[in-house]
């Protein structure tokens, strides 16, 4: 397995509403007891959406127009990878 070097880009949060307006590569934990929806949005339409186990980390590539948003809270942060 390779090492992933991550340049974080904002503070890690509880995603409690709509977040990241301008990021590209959003950093989801899911830290609850249960499975969470995370949905991807332009605007009030749906462009995608994933459900992340309790304890499972993913990554979340959108448009920058795009926001993300999660059914029960999250810890995100906005990330790069790096050299």
């Amino acid at each position: 397995m390779s090492d992933r070097i991550l340049k974080l880009l904002d503070i890690e949060r509880t995603l409690t509403g709509v977040y990241y307006v301008g990021s590209t590569l959003i950093r989801v934990f899911n830290d609850t007891a249960a499975a969470v929806l995370i949905t991807v949005k332009d605007g009030s339409t749906t462009t995608g959406s994933v459900t992340v186990k309790a304890g499972e980390v993913i990554f979340v590539r959108k448009k920058s127009a795009e926001t993300i948003e999660a059914s029960a809270g999250v810890k995100t942060v906005a990330v790069a990878f790096g050299d």
